[in-house]
């Protein structure tokens, strides 16, 4: 593998070389590496062959090996006027292979407008120039740069045609310097940049097409340029950026195409700069960030475009600000994540929104004007919410988002009502703190039930009881203390059946309404059953009636109801203006 290099010193003996394959030079070249602080790292002993001879065998249509060779200005450019070949035309070339060698210019190393028929093989080589030009060639069979070593201020491969079975720049240092792959073609199956050093400078892919080869940036570094794959289109293919380092430099993938093939930024890092996704697509598939760091970057995936596809992000942290206004996306999945700043999800549509296990600390705004986001699902089982939550109880149909659910139990349904309730309370929305509040517990209440398990038919005809009785109290003539005008209702509909019962009671001589004063003698049967009711319902106890039979029992249970649902209307009508 080519080192990485500060400085070199070459010096041309005229001395015979022998390469190993028999190859012959009458000159020989020393050349001496150094490292950053001068120390000799390597020094090397290679061919140093004529650029006539070269050029010559390029134009008999012959392969070109300079394996092990000192190479000094080779340029197509060049190649093409030498042998009178018109400029604008492409160099038709059999095969190149450069292993081990050392490439060296003080203007440009030329490989613009080459056709290659075979493969083309750069490996464990140096090269060395202002400008490492490729632009506008066309490679039909395997490339390779790889274990390689680039010195230059400008990487030029812009609109270059890779048509072979795979490309390959693995394990290759570019030094500080532009990298331009604009406009490109890649129509492999595969394209490696696993582990490339790409340096400083800006990094443009730019418009590139990858078709469906699978590609694979595993393990690479971006130093403290710009990485631009604004509008770069993937296909069906894999896409890899796990571990990459990209830099300190703005990263754009604006407008880019990922495709239907799975795409993973899993544990990669991005430091403190803009990461823009803004116009995105991803035709179907996955979009991964597992455990990706994000340092102070602000993360922008507005308007989306993901209506097949699910982007997941599992374990991150985002102390920087996060926008997905606008987005159409599938599933949006952030798992066990944490946020630090404001998050801006009014995406457009969304058929499944979690932040399970998500902590939050800052505003998290779902909704707050225009057009409400259109959600199916949103998930907040597990969420530790020390920030708050900006949505619309109504308009955002929370109650349907949260019953939607079909991987969540009611327990867990409960909980998120319970996260929702305490939100709206800090908010000062309270109407919306109730309606959340009711959900929590009948949630709660389910869950009880549920977890008493099956112990036979008594079991559950007792389980069924109890919860109809809760149910009936709590729920039904309350709504669990959050509106006293349904417990008013409650109590003058309670009122109403009792006095319909005494009335029957008195009608079928099961019981009686007895006078105890000649004054209540003349009172009818509805008037004494109403008037008798209503005494009983709120405990006031005259003592000019007395009931006798089976109406003993029915005022009992009266005088209880009335205790309850005026204990009820006191706390729930305390609850309201209290607030």
């Amino acid at each position: 593998m080519a080192y990485t290099i500060e400085s070199y010193r070459v010096t041309i003996l005229d001395r015979v070389f022998t390469r190993a394959d028999g190859f012959t030079t009458n000159q020989t070249a020393i050349i001496e590496l150094y490292n950053a602080k001068g120390a000799l790292i390597a020094t090397l002993h290679l061919a140093v062959p004529e650029m006539s001879d070269i050029y010559e065998r390029i134009t008999r249509n012959e392969p070109i090996n300079i394996d092990s060779c000192y190479i000094k200005g080779f340029s197509s450019l060049a190649c093409k006027r030498y042998l009178q070949v018109d400029k604008s035309q492409p160099l038709p070339l059999k095969s190149f292979s450069a292993v081990g060698s050392f490439f060296d210019s003080p203007i440009a190393i030329d490989f613009s407008m080459l056709l290659v028929d075979d493969s083309f093989v750069i490996e464990e080589s140096y090269l060395v120039s202002e400008l490492i030009d490729f632009h506008q060639s066309l490679y039909q069979g395997v490339f390779k740069l790889t274990n390689s070593f680039l010195r230059t201020a400008r990487l030029n491969f812009s609109q270059v045609r890779f048509s072979g079975k795979g490309v390959s720049f693995k394990n290759t240092v570019m030094d500080d310097g532009a990298k331009d792959f604009q406009d490109s073609n890649f129509e492999n199956d595969e394209v490696i940049f696993t582990n490339v050093d790409f340096g400083n400078g800006d990094v443009s892919f730019i418009n590139v097409l990858f078709n469906n080869a699978d590609v694979d940036f595993r393990v690479s570094r971006f130093g403290k340029g710009k990485v631009d794959f604004h509008y770069a289109r993937f296909g069906s293919g894999g896409v890899s950026f796990e571990r990459v380092d990209f830099g300190s430099g703005r990263v754009d993938f604006r407008a880019a195409e990922f495709g239907s093939g799975r795409t993973s930024f899993n544990r990669s890092t991005f430091h403190d700069c803009e990461i823009n996704f803004e116009g995105a697509e991803t035709t179907e598939g996955k979009l991964n960030f597992k455990r990706a760091h994000f340092g102070q970057s602000n993360l922008i995936f507005d308007l989306y475009q993901g209506q097949q596809s699910d982007l997941i992000f599992e374990r991150s942290s985002f102390n920087a600000d996060v926008s997905f206004s606008g987005a159409q996306i599938k599933r949006l999945v952030f798992d066990e994540c944490q946020f630090n700043s404001t998050v801006n999800l009014h995406v457009k549509n969304c058929k499944e929104l979690s932040l399970a296990g998500c902590t939050i600390r800052d505003i998290m705004d779902f909704y707050t004007h225009a057009d409400p986001p259109l959600l199916e699902q949103l998930n907040l089982s597990g969420v530790r919410l020390l920030g708050q939550l900006y949505l619309d109880w109504h308009v955002n149909g929370v109650k349907s988002l949260i019953y939607n659910q079909t991987s969540t139990s009611i327990k867990e349904k409960s909980e998120q009502f319970r996260i929702l309730k305490e939100n709206f309370n800090s908010l000062g929305r309270y109407d919306e703190e109730d309606a959340a509040y009711v959900e929590f517990k009948r949630c709660e209440l389910r869950a009880s039930v549920i977890n008493m398990g099956n112990t036979g038919f008594i079991g559950r005809l007792g389980r069924h009881l109890f919860y109809g009785s809760k149910k009936l109290l709590f729920d039904y003539m309350g709504l669990f203390a959050t509106s006293p005008q349904r417990v008013l209702v409650s109590i003058l509909s309670i009122y109403f059946i009792y006095s319909q019962v005494y009335l029957l009671i008195m009608i079928t001589g099961v019981g009686h309404i007895v006078a105890s004063s000649p004054s209540g003698e003349s009172l009818g049967l509805i008037a004494r059953a109403f008037y008798f009711s209503v005494v009983t319902f709120f405990t006031i106890g005259y003592g000019d009636f007395a009931p006798y039979g089976v109406a003993r029992i029915v005022a009992g249970t009266e005088g209880f109801m009335g205790v309850f649902l005026m204990a009820y209307f006191t706390v729930a009508f305390v609850r309201k203006i209290l607030r």
